[in-house]
């Protein structure tokens, strides 16, 4: 199988995480608000790139930590990715999502790339997202990961 779909190219670079607090119905997500020149003040998952050398799972769990202060112990994969089309190199960008759990909302040490956080609802995180995939993700992964255990061939850490 090729990684192209007719003249647009797929390219993974990238990586998002949804970090949940808590439990069943007092359950958070954490949105962090972009700040900067690149979507500057668009709501989202944490996210970051892959850097050389690095496996997706590597790179989400420093993103974490670099862009929260959250130190990651237990991760999973959604089996779901945001997909978008970055015009300026003519591609389509895929994205995998990941899920980290910690026991309640914890503070939050930001870094550069966002001005603000919220520990939110599914229905605020949705009402909050700026990006329609990871708007439609977070009721997957609610019942995926809140709503439900999640499988254990879900867990990559």
């Amino acid at each position: 199988m090729g990684n192209r779909y007719g003249d647009v190219p797929l390219r993974c670079r990238a990586v998002a995480a949804a970090i949940i607090a808590g439990t069943g119905t007092s359950a958070r997500v954490l949105a962090l608000r972009r700040a900067g020149d690149v979507a500057g003040g668009a709501w989202g998952l944490v996210t970051g790139s892959i850097e050389p050398g690095e496996t997706a799972t590597e790179a989400i769990i420093r993103e974490i930590a670099e862009e929260t202060g959250i130190q990651v112990t237990d991760l999973f994969t959604c089996g779901l990715t945001e997909t978008f089309y970055f015009a300026p190199d003519n591609v389509m960008e895929l994205m995998p999502i990941f899920v980290a759990f910690v026991p309640q909302e914890v503070p939050v040490v930001l870094d550069h790339g966002s001005d603000a956080f919220e520990w939110c609802s599914r229905d605020r995180a949705s009402a909050l997202f700026s990006f329609a995939g990871q708007r439609r993700a977070i009721g997957d992964i609610w019942h995926d990961f809140v709503d439900c255990t999640p499988a254990d061939f879900r867990k990559v850490m």
